[in-house]
């Protein structure tokens, strides 16, 4: 059986990035909306008044801004583990060449 191959670098490493920006942006964006109480609620959700009372209520709010700290707390994580693979992928290659 062969062993199994582990995924390129770059790729990996692009990916992670681009999740890292994803997760951040969307943290801030969630968090800077609840925050002004600027909210805009599409058209389909007019026909529920529930979940419009529920979202702009300050309960609905405060879990908007919980929602946006878990992304930006996921952000941290995922800018923990790039930094964490590059230092690994550029020191394993230093000691390769020592």
């Amino acid at each position: 059986m062969a062993p199994a191959r582990r995924p390129s670098f770059w790729p990996s490493a692009l990916f992670r990035a681009l999740r890292f920006l994803y997760l951040l942006w969307g943290g801030l964006i969630l968090f800077s909306v609840a925050a002004q109480e600027s909210l805009r609620f599409p058209e389909f959700l007019w026909h529920f008044p529930w979940a419009i009372h529920a979202l702009a209520h300050p309960l609905g709010r405060g879990l908007l801004v919980g929602l946006s700290l878990t992304l930006g707390l996921a952000a941290l994580i995922e800018i923990w583990e790039l930094v964490d693979n590059l230092l690994v992928r550029f020191l394993n290659d230093t000691d390769r060449r020592s």
